[in-house]
């Protein structure tokens, strides 16, 4: 892995925001979420796709006062208090590079990463869903834990059952693509 280059002053993040945009509710439009991120004082402010992927640069160096922040502001602007997970690049990086390069998510297969609130331990968590042996593989990274189903095998995968655990309120998932793209935007700031 290439070295972040990083300022005295300035830190290149990705935050991921849990639970908008699905279904039509909890609606946060991007054109707002980019504006919050200004205000609060974020620069060089990127959103990706409208599940709430939003990659800045800021002079903080805690990620839990960030995301608590951008919580207060997000709950002030749309009266909801959507979690929000905040990442180095560098760490947002250090997921990316431990999916294995053949996994994808297409026709033939599905692969997400399972970006975990801080304090939560991936090997317990994951473990917790009690993957199917032959069915389901997972693997992990600091922070993250990364779960692949073949397509045909997928109506099978307990990731599905995550929903309404204890452990969906500390979790917030996105597909390798996302996760993979999020790791070549933080790349690509770095020139």
């Amino acid at each position: 892995m290439r070295g972040l280059r990083t300022y005295p002053w300035r830190v290149i993040y990705v935050a991921l925001l849990r639970g908008i945009n699905v279904g039509g509710a909890r609606k946060v439009p991007m054109v707002d979420l980019k504006r919050i991120f200004e205000q609060l004082s974020h620069s060089d402010v990127t959103t990706y796709i409208n599940s709430g992927n939003v990659l800045f640069d800021s002079e903080e160096r805690d990620e839990i006062a960030l995301a608590d922040r951008v919580e207060d502001a997000l709950e002030k602007e749309f009266g909801f208090r959507p979690r929000v997970l905040v990442r180095t690049g560098a760490d947002i990086r250090a997921i990316a590079e431990a999916i294995p390069g053949d996994w994808t998510n297409g026709p033939e297969m599905r692969a997400d990463v399972v970006y975990l609130l801080d304090g939560v331990d991936a090997k317990k968590a994951s473990s917790q869903l009690e993957p199917r042996d032959g069915i389901e593989h997972v693997l992990h990274a600091p922070g993250a834990f990364i779960w692949m189903v073949h397509r045909r095998d997928a109506t099978r995968s307990r990731l599905v059952n995550m929903a309404g655990t204890p452990l969906y309120k500390q979790a917030t998932v996105r597909n390798i693509n996302t996760a993979r793209k999020l790791a070549t935007m933080v790349a690509d700031r770095l020139g």
